[in-house]
């Protein structure tokens, strides 16, 4: 578990190098703005619509226009995610633990559950039946 929290943190670390915003943010904005927005996006292409992806998108353009300082709104938030995570001390789990399985293997799941939703939808479509 410590060397995938380490491959993720450090993936992080190098996405916040690249775009110039803190470890915090980045960290911010891929577990509460991209990834929320992939699930969306693969809800609506599910449910054939664009209503969750095109109202969580106008939410966070609305959010970002509402708050005055995203750094220090990244550090409040990230600090309160962490909180959250310590909470599964209860049930042993300590932070690198609780991070991986809540922040990692959670989405995973919910993203390959999703993505098998997808496929299976594809191969319902008649344009995938021609390919037999």
């Amino acid at each position: 578990m410590k060397l995938l929290f380490n491959i993720v943190r450090d993936s992080l670390q190098s996405l916040a190098d690249i775009s110039g915003l803190s470890y915090l943010a980045i960290n911010i904005v891929v577990y509460y703005y991209v990834i929320p927005f992939i699930f969306f996006a693969l809800i609506d292409k599910i449910w054939g619509m664009h209503y969750l992806k095109m109202g969580y998108f106008i939410t966070v353009i609305v959010s970002l226009f509402l708050i005055k300082d995203f750094e220090r709104f990244s550090n409040l938030l990230f600090y309160k995610s962490v909180i959250f995570l310590k909470y599964f001390s209860v049930i042993g789990w300590n932070y690198e633990f609780a991070s991986v399985v809540i922040c990692v293997f959670i989405p995973l799941i919910i993203l390959l559950v999703l993505i098998y939703f997808v496929i299976q939808l594809w191969n319902e479509t008649p344009l995938a039946q021609l390919k037999v």
